[in-house]
C-alpha cells in the first residue's frame, strides 16, 4: 500500500509516496520514502508512523531510523525500520553433584607396562549430613513478538528428575540432596543413594559363604570358585577371582583379574576393571577395561572394550560392545576364531521394546480411565446417581495422573535411546599393532572374516561395508 502526499510551492508540485512491505514471517517492516521530484517535501514522523499503523506495523519499530530518513532525505531507498523479537526457549534443569558420582576408572600405566593399582580410590566416601547433589530449575521461555503485534509462544525447559533414595534426605524446597549416613553415593537409574561398605578382609569362600549385600563390598583375599557376591553398589576385589559369579549394581575392580575356568561370571551395571580375564563371561552396562589380555572369554559391554597395557591382547570367544573395541592385537598367528563385534547394544534394543510394550499398556489403561469418566459424566447429565461418584472420580483422576507421569518418562527415555542407536553408526575397532587372520569382524549389519593379518589398523563400516584406515589413535 502506498500513501501520497502533495504540497503547493513556487507552483511546483511534489509528491511523495510512503511504501511499507512486511516480510512473509512478520518478523521485519522495510520503509521506502519515494519523493517524485528528488526533493525534500513536509512529510513527518507522524505521517509515517500513522501509515505504518495502517498496515499493521504497532511492534518493535525505530523512530530513530524514521526520523533520520526523513532529516537526511533517505529516498527511493528501502530500509527495515521494525523488527520483531524471537522467542527464546527456557534452559533445561539440570543437576549439580557435590560429590563424585561418576568416576573415570584409569588405571596409572609405568614405562614397563605395569599398572599401578594403589589408591584408586574406587569407592568415594561421603560423611552423613554432607551436601550430595542439588536441581537447578529450568527456566520459562521467552515469548517473542512480530512486528505486526502476535506473540510467539516460546518453550520452557525441560524438568530433570532425581529422586531420593536409601540414607539420603532433602532439604524442604526439595532441590538439595544430602547424605543421611556415612557410606557411599550411588545412582541407580535417576534415584541417588548411599549405601555402606562391607570389608571382607580374608577370602570369600567356606567360611563367609554367598556375599548378598545392600552396599558395595571390598573383599582383601580372593573370590573361591562355585561362590557369588551379589552387591547394589560397587565390588572391589583385591586379590583373584576364580569360578565365581560377581554381580554388581554399580562397578567392579578386579586387581589381580578373573580366571573363570569357564564358569566365571562378572555382571556389572557400569564399568568393569580388570588386570585380566581367562575364560570367563564379563557383562558392563558401560565399560570394560582390562591391563593386560582378555583370552577365550565372552564379553560385552554398553559402550567400549578396552584391552591395555604391554600385552593388550584379546583373543578368542567374542568381544561386543556398543561403540568401540580397541587393543594392542587382536587374535593370534595360530587363526584362533575371535569375534569382534560394535555397532549394537542388545540391552538398548531389548529396553526400547520394553518401553514400547509399556506405553501399550499406559494408552490402554488411559483409554479404559477416560472412558469410566464419560460414563459418570452421562449418568450424571441424564440424573442417574451414581454411588461414591466423587470418590470414585477422585481416585480416577489421580490415577490419570500417575499414568500421565509415566508416559511422559517412558518418551523420554524412549527418546533417548533412539538417539544412543543412532550414535552406534559411528563404531570401530581399531588395534594399535595386530590383527590376524581367523578374526570375523562385525560392524552394525555388516561382517568380514579376516583372510589376512592387518597391521596398525582401525576397521568402520561405510554404507554396509568394512573399511580399513591407519590406527587412529586418541
Amino acid at each position: 500500500m502506498e500513501l501520497s502526499y502533495s504540497e503547493n510551492k513556487n507552483n511546483f508540485e511534489r509528491y511523495c509516496f510512503i511504501n511499507v512491505e512486511i516480510s512473509e514471517d512478520e518478523m521485519s517492516a522495510t520503509l521506502t520514502l519515494i519523493s517524485s521530484s528528488g526533493g525534500r517535501t513536509n512529510l513527518s514522523l507522524d505521517d509515517v508512523l500513522k501509515e505504518l499503523n495502517k498496515r499493521g506495523v504497532v511492534f518493535g519499530i525505530d523512530t530513530d531510523k524514521i526520523n533520520e530518513m526523513l532529516k537526511k532525505g533517505i529516498y527511493n531507498t528501502p530500509v527495515e525500520i521494525a523488527r520483531g523479537i524471537e522467542p527464546k526457549e527456557g534452559k533445561d534443569g539440570e543437576i549439580v553433584y557435590h560429590v563424585e558420582i561418576y568416576k573415570e576408572l584409569k588405571p596409572k600405566i609405568t614405562e614397563d607396562g605395569r599398572v599401578d593399582f594403589h589408591d584408586l580410590g574406587f569407592i568415594t566416601n561421603v560423611k552423613e549430613g554432607q551436601l550430595l547433589a542439588e536441581i537447578i530449575p529450568p527456566e520459562k521461555g521467552l515469548p517473542g513478538k512480530t512486528v505486526t503485534g502476535k506473540i510467539l509462544p516460546a518453550k520452557d525447559g525441560k524438568n530433570v528428575r532425581l529422586r531420593q533414595g536409601k540414607n539420603v534426605f532433602l532439604s524442604d524446597d526439595g532441590k538439595y540432596f544430602y547424605s543421611a549416613i556415612d557410606g557411599h553415593p550411588v545412582i541407580d537409574g535417576e534415584r541417588i543413594s548411599v549405601l555402606p561398605v562391607m570389608e571382607i578382609k580374608g577370602d570369600v569362600g567356606p567360611s563367609t559363604g554367598d556375599i548378598n549385600f545392600v552396599g558395595s563390598v571390598k573383599v582383601y583375599g580372593n573370590i573361591k570358585s562355585g561362590y557369588k557376591i551379589k552387591a547394589e553398589g560397587d565390588i572391589e576385589v583385591e586379590g583373584y577371582v576364580e569360578a565365581a559369579e560377581l554381580i554388581s549394581g554399580g562397578k567392579v575392580f578386579l586387581k589381580r583379574g578373573i580366571r573363570g575356568m569357564g564358569k566365571g561370571m562378572v555382571k556389572a551395571a557400569g564399568d568393569i576393571v580388570a588386570k585380566f580375564a581367562e575364560n570367563c563371561t564379563l557383562e558392563a552396562g558401560k565399560d570394560v577395561i582390562v591391563n593386560e589380555a582378555i583370552m577365550h572369554s565372552l564379553v560385552s559391554a554398553g559402550n567400549k572394550i578396552e584391552v591395555k597395557g604391554k600385552k593388550g591382547l584379546l583373543v578368542g570367544g567374542s568381544a561386543r560392545a556398543g561403540k568401540e573395541i580397541r587393543a594392542n592385537v587382536i587374535g593370534s598367528p595360530m587363526a584362533t576364531v575371535t569375534i569382534v563385534e560394535v555397532g549394537v547394544n542388545p540391552e538398548y534394543k531389548r529396553r526400547l521394546y520394553e518401553i514400547n510394550h509399556e506405553l501399550e499398556s499406559v494408552e490402554s489403561n488411559l483409554a479404559k480411565i477416560k472412558t469410566a469418566l464419560d460414563i459418570i459424566a452421562k449418568q450424571v447429565n441424564k440424573g442417574i446417581e451414581v454411588p461414591e461418584r466423587t470418590d470414585m472420580i477422585k481416585r480416577l483422576r489421580e490415577s490419570e495422573a500417575e499414568l500421565l507421569e509415566k508416559k511422559k518418562a517412558l518418551e523420554e527415555e524412549k527418546e533417548r535411546l533412539a538417539l544412543l542407536i543412532e550414535t552406534m553408526t559411528l563404531a570401530k575397532i581399531s588395534a594399535s599393532d595386530t590383527v590376524f587372520p581367523g578374526v570375523n569382524i562385525v560392524i552394525g549389519n555388516a561382517n568380514m572374516r579376516l583372510k589376512d593379518k592387518y597391521e596398525h589398523v582401525t576397521f568402520y563400516n561405510h554404507e554396509g561395508q568394512i573399511k580399513s584406515r591407519p590406527y587412529e589413535r586418541r
